[in-house]
Parts: C-alpha cells; structure tokens; sequence
C-alpha cells in the first residue's frame, strides 16, 4: 500500500526554485523535491528565493524573496509604481508572452477541469491596446502619511494605500479627476467620508464621476461636490454620490443621495444607456472583438425566425449587439439594469426584444415550462459561474448552439463538465480584455449532443 502523502514544507521556510509555468490567478508555478509551490509575484523561467507563506495538502503558497536568475521573457516594468500597486502584475513580463500563458491557462483548464481532450481552441484575441484601455477605474480612499485623506489604488497585499499620480492603464482625463478628488477631500468636503471613487470614460464620450461614501451624506453635499469639481474639471459630463452601508470592501453603493448627467457607451453600431452603477466590461475595443466572435459563434443569420435568450443579460449590450434579427428574451435579476435594456432596445427600434426579471434560475424555469424555446443561448455569468440547476436548465432547454461568455477559465470548464453530455464543446476562443493583469476571457460554443 501507497504511503499517504506527508506536505515536507513548513510556514515560514526558505526554499530555492525555477518557475515553470503561470496559473490562472497570475501566481508562478514551480516545483520543490517534486512539490508544487505557487508564488506570488514570479515569472516562468526564473530562479527565485521563496518564503513559505502557507502549507496546503498538496502544495505551498510562498512570496517572492529574491530573483535569482531573471526569466528570458522578462522586461523593465514601465509603470512607476510596480512592486507596490496591487494591479499590472504581469506588465514585467513582455505582451506577446502574456498572450501565450493566457491562451495555455484557458487549455489547461478545458483538459483538467472540463475534461475535454484536445479542447477545439482558436488562438487568442489580442486587445488593440496594451495601455490605456480602461474605461472605468475604482480607487480607494485610506488616511495619508500626514494624517488627512489619502485616494489611490491599493498597496499589494495590504489594505494601505498608494497615491498614484500616473496609472498607464487610465487616461490622462482619469488621472486629473483623480487628483482634483483628492484636494477636495482634503478641503472644503473634509467632513464627507469618502470609501471609494469610481471613474467611468465610455467610448461614446464623456466622463462620469461617482463619490461613494460612508452613511450619513446628503443630496446637497453631492451637488456642492459636483459643481466644486466642474470648476476644475469642465469635461466631467455626469457625477454620483452613493453610500455604501455594508461593510465589505467593494466600490458599490447602495444608496444613490445625488446623481445628475448620463452614461452611454457604444459596442459596434449599438448605443447603450446605463447606469451609473452598471456592469459593462472595461475595455471598449477588444469587448467589440469578444462580442463579434460570440455573434460568429450563434450564427443566427443562418436560422429562420431565431430565438435568442440573453442570460444573465445586463443592460442589453450582448443580446442587442447579436439579436438584430432575432427574437431576443433578456434574463437579469437586477432592476435598474432591467430598465436600461428595455429603454436600449426601444431607442434601437429593437420591438422583438423584451426582458425578463428575476434571477437566472427562476426566469429560465419559466421560460422552459412556457417558452418560447430558444435555438441560441448566450450566457455570461459572473467568475463564480453558472449552477448546477442553471446547467440542468439549459440542458432542458436544448437550445442547437449554446455561447458561454467566460471572465474565469475556472469555472467555464467547470460548467462545461456540468453541461456534458447535454451539449459537446466546438470552439474556444480566449480574448484579451485585460493587458498586463492574468485575467482573460474566453467565448466558447457549444452545440447540442
């Protein structure tokens, strides 16, 4: 009999090694006596001193002590603040480097998580833009070194907060607003308790400003703050004042005191109202790309009279970019987004389309029962995925051709093993919405067994 296996690594200890490969949550991997060790903040191909920072059952965690030897792959970081900001982990390491890791994370976890052999994978989708693409940027408020407010993004692995005066990631505009945030905090809106600020530059134009503070604010103290800012920063087209009333550390607020301008955004020739709270995804040029590759995968042009459900559906962006000659039924759970799709596709003269509230499991169960039964689904869930009972669903809907939309390679592979033997994956293509970080995207088609 097989002797169980004993962890030899203890926490706290030192070890040396090569990093081998990267896993999807942008650690390196590498192995000691056969053990595997994921590091933080490490790079395939160096030789790197560790600390043991926790022990698993059948691995360690460590934190990067010493480069060794440099990877081959690797390069100066142009950011100013690397080593200390929480974002931009992989901006040492060159793009088109980022790309490959990217398209073998998402294979890894097709074959070891999906248990799909030789998945049908497409080469990635670059972004068109390595820098400045994001269209909307959380920062965070902590206290400064002089005891007033600090605004910035947060230290890695630390709740402290670095003052980042140039983000290669943001646009110059961001950085301004950003900075004028920042002086007001600290002087005629002192008494406001700020947690989070989030700034939104949509394609479409303009740039909307949310202060989302602590209990306690007030409609009025959100109008003085909006006009203090347009003094400086005429270019601010929209701003918002939330509290956020829970405790946990998430830039949402719950309450809206104040709000005044509009938020749009444009996807292809799809013009989209939301709100100032809405999800949409950050990178407006490669989103085209991701959404134009999950149209190419429905195919709907090729059905007569198509039925389209839309799950997990947003403002409308995906059923609307793809649905231009189907029946469309939104599913989404949350109502303020409810109410942007329905007025999206009413300005689109889009009189097929028509949304459903109610979350995922709940609205499909209806729709199975009554119909209409869809020929394309297209689904994107959060990183957390789709249920078993949402995958059960979908199998009874048995829709010819089903488009996952997938921000977490994880979990896609995951649901990809829950909808088998219902549906058979055909494609997977990875798109890169997220230069210089390890996250990716993926759009996969599946077609019913």
């Amino acid at each position: 009999m097989a002797k169980p296996f004993v962890n030899p690594f203890v926490s706290g200890q030192f070890l040396e090694l090569r990093v081998d490969a990267l896993v999807s949550d942008g650690r390196g991997l590498g192995r000691h006596g056969g053990v595997v060790v994921l590091v933080e903040d490490a790079l395939p191909g160096q030789l790197v001193r560790v600390r043991v920072s926790a022990v698993r059952k059948s691995l360690a965690e460590a934190a990067l002590v010493e480069v060794l030897e440099r990877s081959p792959d690797e390069q100066g970081p142009p950011c100013p603040h690397a080593g200390r900001c929480g974002g931009c982990s992989w901006q040492s390491l060159a793009y088109a480097r980022q790309l490959a890791w990217k398209e073998r994370i998402v294979r890894d976890a097709l074959e070891r998580v999906g248990k799909v052999a030789c998945p049908p994978m497409l080469p990635i989708l670059p972004s068109p833009s390595e820098w400045g693409y994001r269209n909307k940027m959380e920062f965070a408020f902590g206290v400064s070194e002089d005891g007033g407010k600090a605004l910035g993004l947060r230290e890695r692995g630390s709740r402290s907060i670095v003052e980042v005066t140039g983000c290669l990631l943001q646009t110059p505009l961001t950085m301004r607003v950003l900075e004028a945030v920042r002086l007001l905090s600290n002087g005629a809106f002192r008494d406001l308790d700020g947690r989070f600020l989030v700034v939104r530059e949509p394609h479409a134009g303009g740039c909307f400003v949310e202060l989302i503070t602590g209990a306690g604010g007030s409609p009025g103290a959100g109008e003085r703050f909006a006009a203090a800012l347009r003094t400086e920063l005429p270019e601010v087209t929209g701003f918002a004042l939330s509290e956020r009333l829970a405790s946990s550390d998430v830039a949402y607020g719950e309450r809206t005191l104040y709000a005044d301008g509009r938020l749009e955004e444009r996807i292809g020739d799809v013009r989209l109202q939301m709100g100032h709270n809405a999800f949409f995804q950050v990178n407006t040029p490669a989103a085209e790309l991701l959404y134009a590759e999950a149209a190419r995968f429905a195919a709907l042009e090729e059905l007569p009279d198509p039925v389209l459900w839309d799950v997990y559906g947003g403002v409308g962006s995906i059923g609307l970019y793809m649905g231009r000659s189907a029946r469309v039924v939104g599913i989404e759970e949350m109502p303020g987004a409810v109410r942007c799709a329905r007025s999206n596709a009413k300005a689109l003269g889009r009189k097929a389309y028509r949304v459903e509230q109610g979350d995922a499991k709940s609205v499909l169960g209806r729709l199975v029962r009554l119909g209409p039964k869809p020929d394309v689904v297209v689904v994107d869930p959060p990183r957390a995925g789709i249920d078993a009972k949402v995958a059960q669903q979908l199998a009874e809907a048995a829709p010819l051709r089903l488009v996952y939309v997938s921000c977490n390679p994880a979990t896609l592979a995951r649901d990809i093993a829950r909808l088998t033997p219902a549906f058979r994956l055909k494609a997977a293509r990875p798109v890169d919405l997220f230069p210089q970080t390890p996250h990716v995207e993926t759009v996969a088609l599946l077609e019913r067994a």
